[in-house]
């Protein structure tokens, strides 16, 4: 078992260093040609589409991966994600078409047209999802991670060829999309591709409540720069973004080693207790380490632009937070493994609704650092109400 969780922990790694890389290309070039607002605008774009790639998710994965039936499920788990994100692409486009913006604030009319240039990406990440599903089931994130290293190719290289960035992006992510289901279909071939509503549903309804709690971690997340976006100038929402962004790709450590040890808390039932303990204590050391790191490394991010000096002190207490977030990760598939979905889905509601309610009343006023400090009290209080949960279940 350490050794598979080891290893596709690594693998998953090793995919994420090189979408990393590539992203980190494209943020910088962004950033130093068009400076704090260009960024902005750039942050408004991919960080409104991607609330859509979350919910296209669903929560499925993991109900997948407790199901046997791979003959009917896989083409089950394909087509509920492709007609659910074809909508999502109409839905994304129709709601920017209402959100406010004036010509230096808000949703511009550049945004607009760089939201719908962008919102297929949607379809195209719910296939990666999907193809990380067989993956993850079959523990090979190695197959993954060759799928992001096709993609990650194809965006650095029309990237420098000098390709907008937003166009880079989307081909890239259609060559992972179809290297990853081209795999996925290698790994599993499936005789007949016939699927019904029904095969469907047993997919979709027990996937309800972590769906839900999906969506409200999503809000969760993004409730901050939404609102930093209407209230604020755009200059702060690059200086946060950029912050956000190097904070969200640590963030996928604690992601990507649950992701291989779930599979064994569904097998290993028995062990389960031993398993979680061990996998958030070991997550607890890593954030501590990781926390130490980026508190010394923080202001290096104004080596990218002047303007991006005051991102030092929102990155520094975002890090606060790795602890927490880390862990979390621990409690929450340890919940979805007990099936406490619904009361997973509970905790994050209340989260949610006590970060956007602080996010509204303080924002506007103290700016971007409420805001990162209200992601770290959040996360704190998530983990308490997941870990006492837990606690009585165990």
């Amino acid at each position: 078992m350490r050794k598979s969780v080891g290893l596709n922990t690594l693998y998953q790694l090793i995919g994420k260093a090189m979408s990393a890389i590539a992203t980190f290309i494209v943020t910088f070039l962004v950033a130093r040609d068009l400076g704090a607002t260009g960024y902005g605008d750039f942050i408004k774009i991919t960080t409104y589409i991607a609330f859509f790639y979350l919910i296209a998710d669903f929560g499925m994965n993991a109900m997948y991966i407790q199901q046997a039936e791979l003959e009917r499920s896989w083409p089950a788990l394909i087509a509920a994600r492709t007609f659910g994100s074809l909508c999502l692409i109409a839905l994304s486009i129709a709601i920017a078409s209402f959100l406010p913006g004036v010509r230096t604030q808000g949703y511009t009319s550049v945004v607009r047209l760089g939201i719908f240039l962008y919102s297929p990406t949607i379809v195209l990440q719910a296939w990666i999802t999907t193809g990380n599903a067989m993956f993850q089931k079959s523990l090979r994130y190695d197959l993954a991670a060759w799928s992001i290293f096709f993609g990650s190719i194809g965006t650095v290289g029309l990237l420098m060829s000098r390709v907008p960035a937003l166009l880079s992006l989307g081909v890239g992510a259609g060559v992972t999309a179809v290297v990853s289901l081209y795999f996925a279909m290698r790994l599993h071939p499936v005789s007949s591709w016939h699927t019904s509503i029904r095969d469907i549903m047993k997919l979709v309804t027990p996937s309800l409540p972590l769906g839900v709690t999906l969506i409200f971690n999503l809000v969760y997340f993004r409730a901050d720069s939404v609102i930093i976006t209407l209230t604020r100038p755009t200059a702060e929402v690059g200086v946060y973004g950029l912050a956000y962004k190097i904070f969200e790709v640590v963030l996928v450590f604690p992601t990507f080693f649950m992701n291989a040890v779930y599979p064994f808390m569904i097998q290993k039932t028995r062990d389960m207790k031993k398993i979680f303990f061990r996998s958030a204590l070991f997550l607890f050391l890593v954030s501590c380490l990781v926390l130490l790191v980026l508190w010394i490394a923080a202001p290096l991010v104004s080596l990218i632009n002047i303007d991006f000096t005051l991102s030092v002190n929102a990155l520094r207490v975002l890090s606060l937070g790795l602890p927490f977030f880390f862990v979390t990760s621990a409690t929450m598939w340890a919940l979805i493994a007990v099936n406490k979905q619904t009361a997973l889905a509970v905790i994050y509601g209340a989260s949610m609704i006590i970060n956007i309610v602080g996010n509204i009343l303080l924002v506007p006023h103290y700016g971007y650092m409420a805001a990162a400090w209200l992601t770290v009290g959040c996360e704190g209080l998530v983990l308490v109400c997941s870990g006492i949960l837990l606690r009585n279940k165990l």
